[in-house]
Parts: structure tokens; C-alpha cells; sequence
């Protein structure tokens, strides 16, 4: 066997092993935050969220690491974002999706249910002013708050500048405090 050959499979079979453990730990970080965007954008569909994110992860494994080295989180969401529209495209529809801005910052077992209740109706309100702001800054509201993106990472992944990601942000919010405050 010619030991130029040998070495030279040996490193290509090394940088492999190392592309899938990267791969693998991508994956493992990120498959569940993506599954639950992915849900949020696709209204509640489990099995378009599955193929969204599949269709995801199947993309990174045909970038080069380099491409995505560094910036990954976004293009993840990015991507996933992108399936998620295409989605709705082929559908010839578009759907809201809601989700949470109160965290439940102790277990539940340990709140008693007068402040359980109380919690509830307040989790409700959110939820259903949430549901009357327009898509896209219920869609800049989850990526900040559900899934703790920064202003950059929501802009690569949404296509907006920086500044009108806050200036959207801000809008939001005001929206929100002024609507909870009136109900």
C-alpha cells in the first residue's frame, strides 16, 4: 500500500468523523428550538414543522462548514423560516401563529391555585393581544423572546435592517402595554 495514499485517506476520514460530530452537536442544540419555531410559524402543524426542519438540517449538510461557520443559529432559523413561507406558499395561505411572552420563572406545583388562576388569565390576555399585532411582529416578538435572538441574528434571519428590527420591536411592545392596559 502506498503510504501517501493511506495518510491521505486517513485525514479525509478524520475530517469526516469531525464534519459529523459537528453535525451531531448542531443538531443537538438546535433541533428543538427549530421544531418549535417552525410549529409556531406553520400554526400548529407538527408534520410540516418536522419536514421544515428536516429540510433544514438536510440543507446545512450541503453548505460547507465554512459557509455557515460562525453565523449558524441565523442560518438555521433563516432556513427554516424560508421552508416555513414556502410552506405557506404552496398552500395559498398564511396562518398566525401565537406564543408566550410570560415566562413562568417558578414550577407550577409550587404556586397555589388562587395565583395559578390569576397567572392564567394574565398568560390569556398576552396571548390573545399577541394574536391581534400584525404576523410579522408576532414573528420578531417570538424570535426575540421564545428563542432569545439579538437584534442582528432576527435581522439576517427576517431580511429587515437592524434599526427597523428595534424601531418593530419597540412598536410592538408599546402596542401590547397599551392593549393590556384598556382590557
Amino acid at each position: 500500500m502506498n503510504p501517501l495514499t493511506h495518510s491521505s485517506d486517513d485525514r479525509c476520514e478524520s475530517e469526516a468523523d469531525e464534519y459529523r460530530n459537528w453535525l451531531q452537536s448542531v443538531f443537538d442544540r438546535y433541533h428543538r428550538p427549530l421544531m418549535a419555531y417552525a410549529w409556531r410559524l406553520l400554526d400548529g402543524n407538527a408534520e410540516s414543522a418536522r419536514d421544515c426542519v428536516q429540510d433544514t438540517f438536510l440543507a446545512l449538510c450541503q453548505q460547507p462548514r465554512s459557509a455557515v461557520d460562525g453565523h449558524f443559529d441565523a442560518w438555521l432559523f433563516k432556513s427554516c423560516r424560508n421552508r416555513a413561507m414556502d410552506h405557506h406558499r404552496r398552500e395559498k395561505r398564511m396562518h398566525q401563529y401565537t406564543q408566550s411572552i410570560v415566562v413562568e420563572t417558578s414550577s407550577e406545583s409550587s404556586i397555589d391555585p388562587p395565583s395559578q388562576a390569576i397567572r392564567n388569565e394574565e398568560h390569556e390576555l398576552v396571548e390573545h393581544q399577541i394574536q391581534q399585532l400584525p404576523v410579522r411582529e408576532q414573528e420578531l416578538l417570538a424570535l426575540r423572546l421564545s428563542h432569545g435572538m439579538s437584534y442582528k441574528q432576527i435581522a439576517e434571519i427576517t431580511g429587515l435592517t437592524t434599526s427597523n428590527v428595534g424601531f418593530l420591536l419597540h412598536q410592538a411592545l408599546v402596542r401590547l402595554k397599551s392593549a393590556i392596559a384598556t382590557d
